[in-house]
């Protein structure tokens, strides 16, 4: 997070790749390659005449092997998924499809190395989206892992927007592989999934352009950002919408309304930037993916649909 997080290596893969640098695809920063062992919690129990260690019943200290630093306290159902079984399943994937071809990796680590973040853009199998190459949807993988419970194992494999790199939300260009660390089933991801992916983005491209033919309103737009995605549901009979939302999103719609003219593909832009680069002090991989979920479902709105002539 800002101020606390870095960003271990960046590697930039282009051209032909030989079966030495495909290697580079399973390479880990050091941080994250601890080993980890998951060890039981005693306290002292004492009174006047003596002292005992009792064990914390159902409570486990997850520890870095090597500095004996803890991570987290976990349950006994906890299961450990080493980063490096996650990176290297997909790996295996992505060689087997034959997508080592200008790919660009960055792996994201915390400082204490309890979670762990993997990004691999696709650069070869751009989708142009307007008449320059520029303007273009790259395939973008995303793994998240983590040893304090704050992440489940997760693939999302989704877009990205060149230029600006948000995310392009949206359900039927987007899915996602998720497994929690109390489930005894390993997480799979298999050649076919991937390929799906890959399909589904090709799509992309045209939908983009028909969202800029689509010319809107300012008062249809604040409306539908108003309604959905800064929307607060105080409770069952009563809502209204977060003012500081409200801020960021008219200030971003402005700029991309400058920049695409008053249409739906200038407020998709909008909504996804608010999602991809969120002003937060909390988790942003946190508040990135709640807001990915805020945006797919203003896209399945009435809003939505009647401003898009669905």
């Amino acid at each position: 997070w800002v101020g606390s997080s870095q960003w271990a290596t960046t590697q930039q893969i282009g051209g032909y790749m030989n079966k030495q640098e495909a290697y580079k695809l399973y390479e880990l920063p050091e941080e994250v390659t601890f080993p980890v062992a998951k060890k039981e919690i005693y306290f002292i129990d004492s009174d006047n005449k003596s002292e005992q260690e009792i064990t914390v019943p159902n409570r486990y200290a997850l520890i870095n092997d090597i500095t004996k630093k803890p991570l987290s306290v976990v349950s006994n159902k906890y299961k450990i998924r080493p980063y490096q079984n996650l990176v290297h399943r997909v790996s295996d994937v992505i060689r087997e499809a034959g997508m080592t071809h200008d790919i660009t990796i960055k792996d994201w680590v915390h400082p204490k190395g309890t979670k762990f973040r993997r990004d691999v853009y696709f650069w070869k199998h751009g989708i142009p989206v307007k008449d320059h190459d520029k303007e273009k949807a790259i395939p973008h993988l995303r793994m998240y892992a983590s040893y304090d419970s704050t992440w489940a194992e997760q693939i999302i494999f989704g877009s990205v927007y060149v230029i600006c790199m948000n995310g392009l939300v949206r359900p039927e260009w987007q899915f996602k592989v998720y497994n929690k660390h109390n489930s005894n089933k390993e997480t799979e991801y298999t050649k076919d999934m991937f390929k799906d992916g890959l399909e589904a983005q090709k799509e992309v491209g045209a939908e983009l352009f028909k969202l800029m033919q689509r010319k809107v309103t300012n008062a249809e737009v604040l409306y539908l950002f108003r309604t959905t995605i800064a929307k607060i549901q105080r409770n069952s009979l009563v809502s209204s919408h977060s003012d500081i939302a409200m801020r960021e999103l008219g200030d971003l719609w402005d700029n991309y309304a400058n920049s695409y003219g008053y249409t739906m593909f200038a407020v998709y832009q909008s909504a996804t930037h608010w999602s991809s680069h969120p002003i937060t002090k909390g988790n942003p991989q946190m508040v990135t993916r709640k807001r990915e979920g805020q945006v797919i479902a203003m896209m399945n709105s009435r809003q939505w649909n009647e401003m898009i002539g669905g």
